[in-house]
């Protein structure tokens, strides 16, 4: 086809020329093109005459098959096109130029009576607007200006994203230069270095929308579970920050919580939802596999490296019991030193490990009871100074379930059921009614609800 790469060659040109036509300027370059299409030499006359003063480039055509050809010669930006015309009405041959030159805008120009054949030429040509004879001149000329413009806009703002895309890339090669060439290019480099900021804030947002798009799909298949991952993202990237990590290593922590069931997704549901404590010797063999899974489907993806080798060793033990490795001791990174008695203590809290949901004191007394052995001593006495000791915190951040709801209680999160509904949304005051329906549902469910709240205040 010779249309399309014409429109490739002239489409720098053509944009200026638009623009400066529009608005009422004058330019030698190339104009727009208008192809009109008629049997009718009258009308295409009157068409002529009405649009020659707007200052785009007039074809004309009498029939479908003669517009067709035009449009394979020449880079057309717009169409009117008459409705009734012999051998190929104005509906087929929009129809047509719809499919093969997308691009261009059609308009349709039909009497009273052409109804049916006006909602085909919608439904089949995908026209931008009809008109009736007889037309009025002025409302012809906006028409058309309006659609150029529009058309217009359109391929500068994607000629825009396209060049934005090229300077992104082009900035982010530049980035192991720039200190080089600090002394010779310093204004430049302060221009350069915001839009490098801007750049490096959008590719870790990007890596912030996979992560979380990874964690959900692993979380469709436990809803529960998915929602218990964010808060002990939270509780690890919070611990990991006081232990004196920099953000970007406590940030692969949290990604390493949000990411560590991956490995899990193709567990069977009877495996998928027993306690750890229950799992047989063919179970837990199958269960010690997904660790190495999850790092293994993270493999060579950028700024996910320190937080793929987390996933391999969370269930590493301090005392090398653990697996896949059996490191001991410092041979276990910190962040997964961290996530160990993180997800342990809530896995204690909502039932996960044994079965049996425990206390928030109950929990911290059993991992307290395994310090040093199965965990880093210094880590436990750091969670425990970042989550136990706050008296008087009232904006302490807790789980509980809905039979230990008091009124005045603010909830943290957005509540869900076990079944993952939605039930009440984060900054709910919890009173009397609230907390009696929730305990029905959890009474109904046989289960506990696990409900984050923010603070205790005055009974309601």
């Amino acid at each position: 086809m010779i249309w399309p790469k014409l429109q490739a060659v002239g489409l720098q040109q053509r944009l200026t020329t638009m623009t400066e036509l529009l608005d009422g300027a004058t330019d030698t370059a190339q104009p727009p093109s208008v192809l009109l299409v008629d049997d009718e030499t009258s009308i295409l006359s009157a068409l002529k005459r009405t649009l020659r003063s707007t200052g785009v480039t007039l074809l004309t055509a009498s029939s479908g098959a003669e517009g067709l050809q035009l449009l394979e010669q020449h880079p057309v930006d717009l169409i009117i096109s008459d409705m009734r015309m012999p051998h190929m009405s104005g509906s087929e041959f929009l129809a047509q130029a719809s499919q093969r030159f997308p691009s261009v805008v059609r308009i349709l120009l039909t009497g009273f009576a052409d109804l049916e054949s006006t909602i085909a030429a919608i439904n089949e040509g995908k026209i931008a607007q009809y008109l009736t004879k007889p037309w009025n001149d002025d409302e012809l000329r906006d028409i058309v200006s309006k659609h150029l413009k529009a058309k217009l806009l359109e391929v500068r703002n994607r000629q825009l994203s396209q060049e934005l895309l090229e300077k992104n890339i082009e900035l982010e090669a530049l980035n192991s230069q720039l200190e080089e060439k600090v002394a010779e290019r310093t204004e430049e480099l302060r221009h350069n270095h915001a839009l490098l900021e801007k750049t490096h804030d959008s590719v870790r947002q990007s890596y912030e929308h996979m992560v979380a798009l990874a964690s959900s799909i692993a979380g469709l298949r436990n809803p529960v579970s998915y929602r218990a991952d964010q808060r002990k993202a939270a509780m690890a990237f919070s611990l990991a920050q006081a232990m004196g990590l920099s953000d970007s290593e406590a940030t692969s922590v949290r990604e390493a919580v949000l990411l560590a069931n991956l490995g899990k997704v193709g567990f069977p549901d009877t495996l998928l939802n027993k306690p750890f404590a229950s799992l047989d010797a063919a179970e837990a063999e199958q269960f010690r596999q997904y660790p190495v899974l999850g790092e293994t489907a993270l493999m060579g993806i950028p700024n996910l490296e320190q937080a793929s080798r987390y996933i391999r060793h969370q269930f590493e033990r301090y005392d090398g019991t653990g697996f896949p490795d059996q490191l001991r001791g410092d041979q276990i990174p910190l962040g997964c030193r961290i996530m160990s008695v993180v997800r342990d203590y809530l896995d204690l809290v909502l039932g996960y490990y044994t079965g049996s949901v425990f206390s928030e004191a109950q929990a911290l007394r059993e991992i307290e009871r395994f310090s040093g052995v199965l965990y880093d001593t210094e880590v436990v006495e750091a969670f425990k100074q970042q989550h136990f000791n706050q008296d008087e915190d009232d904006d302490a951040e807790r789980i509980v379930s809905a039979a230990e709801l008091q009124p005045g209680m603010v909830l943290s999160r957005h509540l869900f059921s076990n079944r993952g509904i939605a039930l009440l949304r984060e900054g709910q005051v919890l009173d009397h009614t609230l907390i009696t329906k929730l305990k029905h549902l959890e009474t109904m469910a046989g289960e506990p609800l696990h409900v984050l709240v923010a603070r205790v205040g005055e009974p309601l």
